[in-house]
């Protein structure tokens, strides 16, 4: 036995005696920091306190890294069930139990599957809740970028940015922050939108939702591809779920509009870079020249400007650091609305903390207060599935604190949560159902081109999915990286030559088709791969018969193919469908997400049923 592996087997099997006489003869010495690794976590893991605290306290055999999953020494604990070993990890080396690895694993995930329970009684007493008691982020997962928020008596409400993707400017309601339901869309006119022709990654940026004289608005950019570049899109509502007005649209540049009422009543519009302000009437007509107030903190691509006022202060949140990787949320204050204003001593109030967890490039932040004095934030986030952001920007919430010289600090400047307390105990679900489909299409009506008959859906043929006009795609937003997809698509009512079948859809540079295509007197079954200006085709079988069911079934960035008959899958094909995310291709704007679904190419209609689409979420 080697030296190291006498120690390690000492170790964790807590043979202080035999290893307190080693280390009195300089045995414990001489270890690389690998091994010095390896022993520290696989001592915690096994339960071994009375090992670990010596490790770090009187032997100097100790590595404080986490693995190569970002599992850290009270992750290692946590799954002994030790309290002992937890308690030392916690408070004495200072671990958050909150903390995730890789997969968004925290130790409190780990001590409540323990065999042994005293870690996680000891957990949930330091922290105040159970497992069974919290959330995890994104809230709203896969393409759900820049949301706002606002609350009204009891209830919030909130909205993401579309793009292209119609219906758009989805609204949805919460009465807990936590559990939302998809109650309207406040870009519901496809003549008034202004989405015609536009290419992905255009539309509608960036809206701020609020209330004001008995109504709600919404406020977003319309990003053109011809000039004007930039408008500002001004609607509002008595009712959030609708309909809403006609939209009027503002001659202001810039992006990342959102409102402010003073405590006079007068209204200003924001928007960037930094944080430009003009003033509006009741109406949201413009009544001021715009000017800047203040232009950031970090000054790196500063954006999403909001205010706040509180105790006598004017609070300005701004996005800074860009939409990537480096994404944060800066704050500043004044006691004049137009400044000027000082940044806060502890910015940025969010940003990616822990590199290992899938929760990073947060940012782009509105605060919303509960009915009792406490304050959360919502803010977009990404989650990397093998470095590639395919879900796009989603909607996460963290709780946020207020110091006693009067700044917010969000989740206590740890960064974005994977898992966080319960804002409300009771979970308090919205009343009835959503009263909008989940179902978007980029820059079409699905409503024109689709026809719901009970577990049956019809899809009448349109362009190639690479035209920005004129398409058959109903999709969903792909909400996690392990997933599965099925329909039989039924092609008898299709024409010579049309394809329909499953898609996976990112835009019209970005996508793959997995379907039928109707011959003269039989069917092959293909698949068609669109990569920026690449495109590949290729025929998998021929079948006999115009009808078939197809299964497709993620995994990271994997996609793998499926022919189903008499109960059995037949796997087609495996490919790699990376460019379905945000940094798929380094051309156009790659701002939304991936998104599953049904497509019908061609000049007849096809016929889809049964119909089956599961996410499995990767935490554990």
């Amino acid at each position: 036995m080697s030296e190291f592996d006498q120690v390690y087997t000492l170790a964790v099997t807590g043979a202080m005696d035999a290893l307190e006489a080693l280390a009195l003869r300089g045995g414990l010495d001489g270890f690389s920091p690998e091994q010095k690794q390896k022993i520290t976590l696989d001592t915690a893991r096994a339960g071994q306190a009375g090992v670990l605290r010596a490790l770090f306290q009187s032997w100097h055999l100790y590595s404080a890294d986490p693995d190569d999953q970002g599992r850290s020494v009270l992750h290692h604990a946590a799954d002994s069930g030790d309290e002992e070993a937890v308690r030392f990890a916690m408070d004495v080396l200072g671990f958050d139990p909150l903390a995730a690895d890789c997969r968004g694993v925290t130790p409190l995930d780990l001590a409540a599957r323990a065999p042994r329970r005293e870690a996680y009684a000891f957990l949930t007493g330091r922290l105040g809740f159970p497992l069974e008691k919290s959330y995890r982020n994104p809230l709203l997962r896969g393409f759900h970028p820049d949301p706002s928020v606002v609350r009204v008596g009891e209830d919030y409400y909130l909205v993401n940015s579309s793009f292209v993707f119609f219906p758009g400017l989805p609204v949805y309601h919460s009465r807990d922050l936590i559990h939302w339901s998809l109650i309207g869309h406040a870009a519901e006119n496809l003549e008034r939108s202004g989405l015609s022709g536009l290419p992905g990654g255009y539309g509608y940026w960036a809206p701020d939702i609020s209330f004001f004289n008995g109504r709600f608005w919404v406020v977003a950019t319309l990003r053109r591809d011809t000039v004007p570049y930039r408008l500002q899109m001004i609607t509002s509502a008595e009712n959030p779920a609708g309909p809403w007005s006609e939209p009027k649209f503002l001659p202001l540049d810039g992006i990342d509009p959102s409102l402010f009422t003073d405590a006079d009543g007068r209204r200003y519009i924001l928007l960037n870079p930094g944080a430009i302000m003009a003033e509006i009437d009741p109406e949201g007509n413009l009544i001021s020249e715009p000017e800047m107030i203040f232009f950031g903190s970090a000054r790196i691509k500063p954006e999403g400007p909001h205010l706040l006022r509180k105790d006598g202060w004017y609070y300005l949140f701004l996005a800074e650091g860009g939409t990537g990787p480096d994404h944060m949320e800066t704050v500043m204050r004044s006691r004049a609305l137009r400044g000027p204003y000082e940044a806060c001593p502890f910015n940025p109030i969010i940003s990616r903390k822990n590199s290992f967890s899938p929760v990073g490039r947060s940012g782009h932040g509105k605060l919303v207060s509960t009915p009792d004095g406490r304050w959360y934030m919502v803010y977009l986030c990404g989650r990397s599935v093998e470095g590639r952001t395919v879900m796009g920007r989603e909607t996460a919430l963290d709780p946020v604190e207020w110091t006693a010289d009067g700044w917010p600090m969000v989740n206590g400047l740890k960064g974005p949560s994977c898992l966080q307390k319960l804002p409300f105990p009771e979970a308090a679900a919205p009343d009835g159902a959503a009263s909008e489909s989940d179902w978007i299409s980029p820059r079409a009506d699905f409503r024109r081109f689709a026809s719901f008959r009970g577990e049956e859906i019809e899809l009448r043929g349109g362009a190639d999915p690479s035209e920005i006009s004129g398409t058959s795609l109903l999709l969903l937003r792909q909400s996690e990286a392990c997933f599965s997809q099925s329909a039989r698509v039924n092609m008898e009512r299709a024409a010579e030559g049309d394809l329909a079948g499953l898609a996976g859809y990112y835009d019209e540079r970005s996508f793959f088709l997995f379907g039928l295509r109707k011959g003269q007197n039989n069917c092959t079954l293909e698949i068609i791969e669109q990569i920026g200006a690449e495109r590949k085709q290729r025929t998998l079988r021929v079948l006999e018969a115009s009808s078939a069911c197809l299964f497709v079934e993620g995994r990271g960035l994997s996609r793998s193919l499926y022919l189903c008959r008499d109960q059995q899958k037949e796997l087609l094909l495996s490919l790699s469908a990376s460019y379905l995310s945000d940094e798929g291709l380094s051309e156009g704007k790659r701002f939304t997400g991936a998104a599953l679904g049904l497509v019908s190419v061609g000049k007849g209609t096809a016929a889809f049923s049964s119909l089956a689409l599961q996410f499995q979420e990767a935490v554990m």
